[in-house]
């Protein structure tokens, strides 16, 4: 790529806040790691202010912060969105390789009884199993696995070693990246003559459209119904979701959360890392949940939890506090300890001199 900090602006109907409009871009990296010939982007004021230190010739940023922190370079171009111009740009520095043609592999195995839809790629080492259906335009990846009765939409991806356990329901422009596993039986046992004796699973997953799934994660089908993947929603590597859960649409799972059996969760929900939620609990709609948060009761909607057993923020942050100051309270309780045994001692000594003056 080679263009001017003055084509950069027109294409994305930005302005030239400062520098120079004819300054060569062959470039665009990160604000920290950018170069003289670099494009690079402040979303926030916080990077906007790191561009005074940044050796980035260009920047894009949002219009209303163009002129904060001021600084002779890199040149400045407002624009709308700098995220989204910047990723434009970037694409075109790092394409992505092309899309292969292969249509459907000999070295797959393919049921007789499957239907595929046009321009999909089936690749060599993947397994299609009886009655499966399977869109348009999808990419069928090496070691995939998609069991018998599974529906898969159109522009799905399922990445190597993906396994679709049968009758699973995969919507429209689904990702599923590599050894996710979907529709396995979920974790259910009852005690029957002493022994844990397996609860059968007559369930499905269901995965909405524009879902995307991370690695190494996995989703169980129900014991009756569905477990349900509601659209939108991003779910990271390592995420387990058990059986009978119910997510709402656009969601965001941070790696290593973990769902139990029958959770529900409304729209926009987000949990970071390694927040664990209990069986039967209900989340609901834009509830944001901190990293290693606990939640073993129905949580509201709209508002933001942190700790275990999840709390409140502010309440949470309070307790942090408090427990951050425990050190400095235990010595100080210890000094109170020491002067009231002193002024006990003290107290004794003047009864026994009363006692004797009498």
């Amino acid at each position: 790529m080679r263009t001017t900090v003055e084509a950069l602006a027109v294409r994305f109907g930005g302005t030239i806040a400062c520098g120079d409009p004819a300054l060569t871009v062959t470039g665009a990296a990160a604000i920290d790691r950018a170069g003289p010939g670099d494009v690079t982007f402040a979303g926030d004021l916080e990077n906007v202010r790191k561009l005074r230190a940044c050796r980035a010739g260009a920047a894009f940023v949002p219009r209303d912060r163009a002129t904060a922190a001021p600084s002779a370079s890199p040149a400045r171009i407002a624009v709308d969105d700098p995220m989204a111009a910047f990723l434009v740009v970037m694409g075109e520095c790092m394409p992505r390789r092309p899309r292969p043609k292969i249509g459907i592999s000999p070295a797959a195995r393919v049921s007789a009884t499957a239907r595929i839809g046009g321009e999909t790629n089936v690749h060599p080492g993947a397994t299609i199993l009886d009655d499966v259906v399977i869109g348009e335009h999808c990419d069928i990846h090496p070691g995939v696995v998609i069991g018998a009765g599974c529906r898969v939409g159109s522009h799905v991806a399922l990445h190597p070693n993906v396994v679709l356990y049968h009758d699973c329901l995969v919507g429209d422009r689904v990702i599923i990246q590599a050894s996710a596993v979907i529709g396995s039986d979920g974790f259910g046992y009852r005690q029957a003559n002493g022994r844990h004796e397996r609860i059968p699973h007559f369930g499905i997953v269901r995965i909405e459209d524009d879902v995307e799934i991370g690695a190494c994660t996995t989703i169980d089908r129900s014991v009756l119904g569905e477990t349900v993947i509601g659209a939108g929603s991003k779910i990271d590597n390592l995420v387990c979701i058990a059986h009978n859960c119910r997510l709402g649409k656009h969601n965001l799972l941070v790696s290593q959360v973990g769902f139990a059996g029958s959770v529900t969760t409304g729209d926009y929900v987000v949990c970071a890392g390694q927040v664990g939620v209990a069986d039967h609990v209900t989340l609901g709609p834009g509830t944001v949940l901190g990293g290693q948060a606990g939640a073993h009761k129905d949580l509201a909607g709209g508002q933001e939890y942190l700790g275990a057993p999840a709390r409140p923020i502010a309440e949470a942050r309070r307790i942090i506090m408090a427990q951050q100051r425990l050190p400095e309270l235990r010595q100080r309780v210890r000094e109170l300890e020491e002067q009231l045994e002193e002024l006990q001692t003290r107290m004794r000594g003047l009864e026994e001199q009363s006692r004797s003056a009498a």
